[in-house]
């Protein structure tokens, strides 16, 4: 294994892979996105190593950010460094205007692909061969 330390997320993106996770978050993630209780750390580790912001709630501070589990929107809910709970997407939608939101951006589905998309090996590198 190497010590290199993984590439940053593409623009637009963060990375909360190493953020701490609660037992409440690892427990909804389990329930709501039918996870195996062994593999439930890891995998949603790996989701939010690609998320979106959504939104920042501004009476508390806490941050929603989007990701993909298995093709599936998972919305996270991050106060400082800790993601606190974890959402499918109609749990999160009628919330969506605490945290500074009416709708989604216009090309929601142009946003998904990116996150589900591998980043291009160099920065400048077009993402197909046309």
């Amino acid at each position: 294994m190497s010590d290199a330390p993984p590439p940053p997320p593409p623009k637009g993106q963060r990375d909360y892979s190493q953020a701490r996770l609660t037992r409440h978050a690892i427990e909804r993630f389990i329930e709501r996105f039918h996870v195996p209780e062994p593999e439930a750390e890891g995998a949603l580790r790996t989701a939010l190593a690609r998320t979106r912001r959504l939104g920042r709630n501004p009476e508390n501070g806490a941050v929603a950010a989007l990701a993909l589990h298995r093709g599936r929107m998972l919305v996270a809910i991050f106060q400082e460094s800790t993601c606190l709970t974890v959402l499918t997407w109609p749990l999160f939608e009628p919330r969506m205007p605490e945290f500074g939101r009416v709708r989604l951006p216009r090309k929601r589905g142009r946003m998904l692909r990116r996150l589900q998309q591998d980043p291009p090996d160099e920065p400048d590198a077009p993402l197909s061969d046309q």
